[in-house]
């Protein structure tokens, strides 16, 4: 008989690729319509897999069953559609395990200095369990996510309570922004703040005497062809020396103003009527527009703080995780046979 330990490092694997089989499915809507009607068990029906610690985190254990609904979630977000090779199963196993260790590590900073009463637990519980469609939808949660009961769902919003309160605490009142901050952005994002009106066009130049009325048949008849035989895609016109086509030119505003003023007016891929400038005649086509834009300091001051916000919260995130496993004890079950 294999032991319990090795059978479930043997399933840690199947997991993984039963995920990506999944994923890669040729009929994955008849697969995502049967999963959103009867979501899988992602423990896949072993009780005892809650029973078999993996790691410890100051003592506090971190079992088999959430190690295998966190690889069950991370495949599915992250790694779907690739190929699972060996390295990249251990990597996945890796990486859920990190994950699950440091979000006890947080939780065991913020509740020291945080506590969330049962009320408002109670309260956040009855709102997610609406949003998840009542209480067939919190069960369907519950078998998904390995939770024997509601008492469990609590627990896991009390858990995240504690870290979000812990973080609006101690994180969120880091954050200064100052208006030296503020101006520096806008400063550095003048190319997206301040841009001109930009018009793109493919332009077919015509060499004929403009005097000359053969040459507007012709302009004419080099329309038609654009339009129905290439299907407004004038790269494929058979040139013969009568015209030029250019393709995706930034028309100048003031030196290209008659084809300019005509094209701007064009839907995209639309080409226009013969358009006599400088003695030549040209048809247009527009390939690209965009407005010109010229946002000031004042009408970007509140995307500018909220980005920046989030920048320095991120960073100070990131400080906070990185220093969690200092003094900490975190033991880790060997799991191989």
């Amino acid at each position: 008989m294999i032991h319990k330990m090795a059978k479930y490092w043997l399933y840690l694997g199947a997991v993984i690729l039963i995920t990506a089989a999944v994923l890669l499915s040729g009929n994955q809507a008849a697969v995502a319509a049967k999963a959103a009607a009867s979501p899988p068990d992602k423990v896949m029906g072993h009780s005892d897999a809650a029973s078999i610690v993996v790691a410890r985190v100051n003592g506090a254990k971190i079992n088999m069953a959430q190690l295998m609904n966190r690889i069950y979630d991370l495949t599915m977000e992250r790694y779907g559609r690739r190929e699972i090779t060996p390295f990249l199963a251990q990597k996945i196993k890796d990486e859920s395990l990190k994950q699950l260790i440091m979000e006890e590590l947080a939780y065991q900073k913020a509740a020291k200095s945080i506590r969330i009463s049962t009320a408002e637990v109670k309260k956040v519980t009855k709102a997610q369990i609406k949003t998840m469609g009542g209480n067939k939808g919190l069960q369907r949660y519950l078998r998904t996510n390995g939770m024997k009961n509601r008492a469990a769902f609590e627990e896991q919003i009390r858990r995240m309570l504690t870290v979000r309160g812990y973080i609006h605490k101690n994180i969120d009142p880091e954050i200064k922004i100052t208006e030296k901050d503020l101006k520096a952005a806008y400063n550095q994002g003048q190319a997206y703040f301040h841009a001109p009106e930009n018009v793109q066009v493919n332009k077919i130049l015509f060499f004929g005497d403009p005097n000359d009325p053969r040459t507007m048949r012709q302009i004419l008849k080099v329309r038609t062809e654009i339009i129905k035989k290439y299907n407004n895609n004038p790269g494929k016109l058979q040139v013969n020396g009568t015209f030029v086509v250019q393709k995706n030119i930034h028309l100048n505003k003031k030196a290209d103003k008659k084809l300019y003023e005509v094209a701007k007016k064009l839907g995209k891929y639309e080409i226009s009527r013969p358009v006599e400038m400088n003695g030549n005649f040209y048809l247009v086509q527009l390939t690209g527009y965009q407005p010109a834009r010229n946002k000031t300091f004042k009408m970007v001051r509140v995307y500018l703080k909220n980005e920046i916000m989030s920048r320095k919260k991120q960073a100070l995130l990131a400080a906070w995780r990185k220093q969690l496993p200092k003094g900490a004890k975190i033991e880790f079950v060997d799991l191989k046979p």
